[in-house]
């Protein structure tokens, strides 16, 4: 078991972490918190770089000055530790070093929900120990699954697939802004391939196929009882297939061949593993945005690309604006009136921003595909600006009223907040 140890925490023995390519956006907050006293816990997909962002954060903390002896690393999920509880292997760790108990040490638990009894011993260790923890987990289900053990004892990051701006860095230098076209080349990259960070740096057919089910076999099956997998493996194709429709349980169950409440549970499962979203109704009326068809995304395109290959761009380009919005952390909902719609409505009624994504490589305020911004703006007569992200098209101009801004896609990824708070 000590060879295991040594074997994970190599700067026991004066060598660094392999750190990777930095992920500046999450690495910087957590490190600028490292004092306060809350467990850490990142959330996100497997592979999604939970487990490289713990080595950059022991690596920093290493070059800050941190004594190695004071920072262990665990991967619950190695056989030869998911069956010892966190005390133990902190007891090992402290006998290793001669570690007084006042002592400040720092612990990271890399798939914590490996570990027997990991919510009644983070309380513990939280409530007795001088321990800092940072904890990884695959599903949203650890923060139910621990039944209010952690409450105030625990601050939650989610760690999204690679942002545009995180796929660029990751696939070399930075183009000039003069170089457009190599950006737009960029984001039709990035469409396809997605943000898997391996995926991302070596592209290969097999890895996204063999991931996924990898996270149907290890994150879903075993954690919740889903009797019919196949038809689990069905939805995930049904939702790659229709990104940015709406949709209902109704219909997917009656697709599926399964009852209401299973399709409810199954499209849960696939939220809870960090596969799929689902976004309601933009409306004033609470009983509506319950009980209205909803909206479903993926989490990352690489899966779509595994599911129903390389087209669909307009569908592509809507589900990475809506993981944009969602990792900035924007609530945002669908617009629908008959068959008219509008993808994105950001904030109230008072101040609504309606947000449309089209392909377009021309502006024309009277093209038919523009009619839901303008039913829109009927509706809702404080709205003064209205946003349209392109493939090609940077304009601003007058609409119905308004000033309707557009963009190319990528432009928006780089810095949507500029765009959405213009």
């Amino acid at each position: 078991m000590e060879t295991i140890y040594y074997q994970l925490n190599p700067w026991w023995e004066g060598n660094l972490p392999d750190v990777g390519i930095l992920r500046e956006a999450y690495l910087r907050p957590l490190l600028d918190n490292r004092d306060r006293r809350q467990v850490e816990i990142l959330l996100g997909s497997r592979r999604v770089g939970k487990t490289t962002l713990l080595r950059q954060l022991i690596s920093e903390l290493l070059a800050s000055g941190i004594n190695p002896h004071d920072i262990c690393f665990l991967a619950l999920d190695h056989p030869a530790l998911s069956g010892t509880s966190i005390t133990d292997h902190l007891k090992v760790f402290r006998t290793l070093f001669d570690h007084p108990r006042n002592r400040r040490l720092f612990l990271f638990l890399d798939e914590v929900q490996d570990s027997p009894a990991w919510e009644v011993e983070l309380k513990s260790l939280y409530d007795t120990e001088q321990l800092k923890l940072y904890c990884t987990g695959s599903t949203s289900a650890l923060l139910t699954r621990q039944g209010g053990k952690l409450t105030g004892r625990q601050i939650t990051t989610t760690i999204f697939p690679l942002s545009f701006t995180e796929f660029i860095d990751f696939r070399g230098p930075r183009p000039k802004m003069a170089e457009d076209y190599r950006y737009e080349r960029l984001a039709q990259d990035y469409l396809v391939t997605g943000g898997y960070p391996e995926e991302v740096l070596s592209p290969n057919p097999a890895y996204l196929a063999n991931l996924l089910e990898d996270i149907l076999a290890r994150d879903l099956m075993r954690l919740f009882p889903i009797k019919k997998p196949a038809v689990l493996k069905a939805l995930v194709r049904l939702v790659a297939a229709s990104v940015g429709g709406r949709t209902s349980f109704n219909r997917l169950s009656s697709l599926l061949g399964i009852s209401l409440d299973t399709a409810k549970e199954y499209v849960g499962y696939l939220e809870a593993a960090y596969l799929a979203a689902s976004m309601g109704k933009w409306t004033t009326s609470h009983s509506e945005r319950v009980y209205s068809q909803k909206k479903l995304y993926l989490w990352d395109m690489g899966i779509k690309t595994v599911c129903t290959g390389p087209g669909d761009e307009g569908a592509r380009a809507e589900n990475a604006v809506y993981l944009e919005l969602l990792r900035r952390g924007i609530e945002t909902g669908y617009y629908a009136e008959s068959e008219r719609e509008v993808d994105f409505v950001v904030g109230s009624v008072k101040t609504p921003l309606p947000v449309e994504v089209k392909m377009l490589d021309m502006l024309d305020p009277k093209d038919k595909r523009l009619s839901g911004l303008a039913l829109f703006v009927r509706r809702f007569p404080a709205t003064r600006r209205a946003l349209v992200v392109t493939r090609t098209v940077q304009a601003t101009i007058p609409y119905h009223g308004i000033e309707l801004q557009a963009v190319p896609l990528w432009r928006f990824l780089l810095d949507a907040g500029r765009y959405l708070n213009d």
